[in-house]
């Protein structure tokens, strides 16, 4: 549950010469403003459950102009004079934004919202780059009215956002969580994370790889038809893909093993309780990550009083390479492809 405590919103005004500053914070006790903040919850939660999301860190601690902004609001957090420093810096974020993407290709316009916010124990700085927006409306008279300048509706993602935890800022520690899209093709690739934040993403690769492989099978039981297929093609996707997403590359995978009264299923609804669970595990992972193919582990059958027991490579494929057929209570398994030749036998340790 997201407690607000400040909010403030900046235009970027990008056309023109400053950006037009707000000088005093959002009433957030205001009857219409507490319609509007399941809003601005929603618009934070469907960017931390983007698949795009990175655990970032600040690039050079010291002199980094967003961390220095930060460590003033930590500093300030229990004070009175939290408000006033809360406003000022918002205003240079917001300078700062503006001018960055006036001196880049980026065309890019829209308002800056700083949200000051409590998550669990943990306290943070949320930076929503929201674009405008044109809404049509139509009237009890049937006349229709266009309203511009429309915040981005709840079903729409963000390109563009930043939560940053308010805290001591140490060296490969986990700062911030950057979402940072490109918009068009006159957009610069990561401008947002880089040229504004002067961040760079932290690696949980093995850690997610890890995690994967050895929750899917078990959390998506009920609705698999064969749970060693399964479980098989998820290790040979993670040791053969470049780039593991949770949202597409699982969909594809339960889709091709459901049972057949699941064959029509929309996959979503499980696809998100599965990434609900794995934050509520892992508060930091992300959900698309690079698969670390030293963690994929190997596919092992054995039977049950361990004397017979099979290993294959993540990387090989069952039925395309080798295969595993029970007839008249004989397992046959056929090693094909050529994978088996030059097969012998290798010294093991006595156990």
């Amino acid at each position: 549950m997201i407690e607000f405590k400040k909010m403030i919103a900046h235009k970027l005004n990008v056309k023109n010469a400053l950006p037009i500053l707000s000088g005093s914070c959002i009433d957030l006790e205001h009857e219409d403003i507490q319609l509007a903040l399941p809003f601005f919850e929603k618009h934070i939660n469907n960017s931390r459950n983007q698949s795009s999301i990175k655990r970032c860190q600040f690039e050079a601690i010291e002199d980094n102009v967003v961390r220095k902004s930060m460590s003033l609001l930590v500093d300030a957090i229990e004070n009175d004079e939290y408000e006033d420093i809360f406003i000022q810096e918002s205003k240079n974020l917001a300078l700062n934004l503006s001018k960055r993407i006036k001196d880049s290709t980026s065309t890019s316009d829209g308002t800056l919202f700083v949200l000051s916010y409590r998550n669990g124990e943990n306290d943070l700085i949320g930076l929503l780059k929201m674009d405008p927006n044109d809404g049509v409306q139509i009237n009890d008279d049937l006349t229709i009215t266009v309203h511009k300048q429309m915040l981005p509706s709840i079903n729409e993602k963000l390109h563009k956002s930043a939560l940053i935890y308010l805290k001591e800022y140490k060296k490969n520690e986990e700062h911030l969580l950057v979402l940072d899209k490109q918009q068009g093709v006159n957009e610069p690739a990561k401008f947002f994370i880089e040229n504004f934040l002067n961040a760079k993403e932290l690696s949980s690769d093995k850690k997610m790889t890890l995690y994967v492989q050895s929750k899917l099978s078990s959390e998506f039981d009920q609705i698999i038809d064969n749970i060693i297929e399964f479980d098989v093609q998820v290790k040979n996707k993670l040791a053969t893909c470049k780039k593991f997403n949770i949202d597409s590359d699982l969909e594809t995978l339960l889709r091709q093993n459901l049972r057949p009264e699941f064959e029509t299923l929309d996959l979503s609804p499980s696809i998100e309780e599965f990434k609900v669970s794995l934050l509520k595990e892992q508060p930091d992972a992300v959900f698309e990550f690079t698969p670390e193919l030293d963690y994929v582990n190997e596919n092992v059958f054995r039977t049950p009083d361990k004397k017979v027991e099979f290993r294959f490579a993540p990387t090989l494929e069952l039925e395309k390479d080798f295969t595993i057929q029970e007839v008249n209570e004989e397992v046959i398994i056929t090693i094909k492809n050529g994978r088996g030749h030059g097969l012998e036998p290798i010294k093991s340790r006595r156990r």
